[in-house]
């Protein structure tokens, strides 16, 4: 990837993450003060980070013509929805990670009662947040579904029960199956919320899966790299967790320089498939060139 693309994703990172943290800070909203748990929800969603999926989703709302306004709601549900799914996974009773974007995890510094309760609370949030979404009711509603979808028992939580407990014989179709639930549904989704945002029909949405699904496989395909060939400085969360835990990811499958391999190839095809949608897509194929030679 040359230097003037690498520069030019970082800079549209910066102003997406500009763009959402704002109103990430006032989430979830506060009423009656009954509990700490807003502010230790806030605690986790204003870590850092440098805001995928909310990029994902105004990137798409602007590629089919809408302006980011229309899509500021959408992506913070999204990130609110990818937050409490990391406050679960980084339990003791799953993946029992000390770190997360270089600072202590929400069970550690709170506690796991306290975690489990605030992932709770920002997965429910998040779909009051998408509602607020000021469109047409029937647009709003399809958006609504599509999140429940990607977060629900076929995808995300699907995807997360498949990893905690594998198959002995775990092959690469299983993998794959994993991952598109675990993490390709909420990069798709991203998209899909985005473009619905900003004004697109369904049919385009719907045509836009399939490439939605191969971003979000690139992207926890080059997670799974950098988590065997990574250090925790870089990535800020303790690597090499997958192979302490004896987990099957693409890597194990099929070993570290084919994935290597295999990442390059992805992302050229996504990158010349979003060339052929209506709109421009140029921000989000510098994502997908960008993944196979990200350090963190």
């Amino acid at each position: 990837m040359k230097e003037s693309e690498k520069s030019r994703l970082q800079a549209l990172l910066k102003k997406a993450s500009g763009w959402v943290e704002p109103r990430l800070g006032e989430l979830p909203e506060s009423s009656g003060g009954l509990s700490r748990l807003p502010s230790l929800c806030r605690y986790s969603l204003t870590s850092g980070g440098k805001r995928v999926r909310p990029f994902l989703v105004r990137s798409s709302c602007e590629a089919v013509g809408g302006g980011p306004g229309r899509s500021i709601h959408a992506a913070c549900a999204v990130e609110m929805v990818h937050t409490y799914s990391l406050i679960h996974d980084d339990l003791p009773q799953m993946d029992d990670d000390d770190l997360r974007r270089g600072l202590p995890t929400l069970h550690v510094k709170a506690g796991v009662p306290q975690a489990v309760l605030g992932g709770d609370l920002l997965m429910v949030e998040a779909f009051g947040e998408l509602a607020r979404t000021p469109l047409g009711a029937g647009r709003v509603s399809e958006m609504l579904g599509r999140l429940s979808a990607a977060a629900g028992p076929v995808f995300l939580v699907g995807g997360q029960y498949m990893d905690m407990n594998p198959p002995r014989d775990a092959d690469r179709p299983w993998v794959e199956r994993m991952i598109l639930g675990k993490t390709a549904a909420m990069i798709r989704v991203s998209l899909e919320l985005g473009a619905l945002a900003g004004g697109a029909e369904s049919d385009l949405v719907d045509g836009m899966q399939g490439v939605g699904d191969r971003l979000g496989y690139l992207f926890q395909l080059t997670d799974d790299i950098l988590d065997r060939s990574g250090n925790t400085d870089e990535m800020g969360k303790r690597v090499g967790k997958d192979a302490d835990h004896g987990k099957a990811n693409t890597v194990s499958t099929i070993g570290l320089a084919e994935a290597k391999a295999l990442a390059l190839r992805l992302s050229d095809e996504i990158s010349s498939e979003l060339a052929r949608f209506e709109g421009d897509w140029s921000a989000v194929a510098l994502l997908a060139r960008y993944l196979p030679h990200r350090r963190k």
